[in-house]
């Protein structure tokens, strides 16, 4: 109950900050994200009890807080680059057509967030360069994996930047190589 709680509150941070279009990308991935940061830096979360278009009957639980709107930035600009890349790799029209859609969106959070932004991009960037000359060593790819999860899971640089870092970085080699 509380992570679909949760899920809902992420759900409701897309829609308010990036409308249907950013709900669109919406993901149990990165729920975890808002719980474990949530977990961990206790924000004040706003428990409220609404109904949607999913759940127009009844009314469920939604817990929101500032980790719900930061992690709703990072899912709506890896949904952005993600499709960039499907379009780029496989042609993919509605990807296109989505990436363009949300371009103005990841503008103001590449503003916000330009370093983690920036690094999240070469690492993307080199592993487009590493799948297109057939690299063959995993463990490269799975590197730059690593890279862009450090970034996300790094919320702000605090006490518990390195930590997030390491788990992020190795999560993102585990999570490239399991796919």
């Amino acid at each position: 109950d509380k992570y679909r709680s949760y899920y809902c509150g992420l759900c409701d941070s897309l829609a308010e900050a990036h409308g249907l279009k950013g709900q669109i990308s919406l993901s149990y991935d990165m729920t975890f994200l808002v719980i474990l940061l949530t977990g961990l830096y206790e924000p004040e979360t706003i428990y409220s009890e609404e109904r949607c278009v999913t759940h127009p009957l009844r009314k469920h639980p939604v817990r929101r807080n500032v980790v719900s709107d930061y992690v709703a930035d990072m899912n709506v600009l890896m949904t952005y680059y993600k499709c960039v890349d499907d379009w780029q790799d496989d042609r993919k029209l509605m990807k296109k057509l989505l990436a363009s859609s949300l371009t103005n969106k990841v503008k103001r959070i590449e503003k916000a967030y330009s370093q983690k932004a920036r690094i999240i991009k070469a690492a993307l960037d080199r592993m487009s360069e590493l799948e297109n000359n057939n690299e063959s060593n995993i463990d490269l790819l799975a590197e730059q994996f690593g890279i862009i999860m450090a970034q996300i899971l790094c919320m702000k640089n605090d006490e518990w930047y390195d930590t997030l870092k390491v788990m992020g970085n190795s999560l993102g080699r585990f999570i490239y190589i399991l796919d």
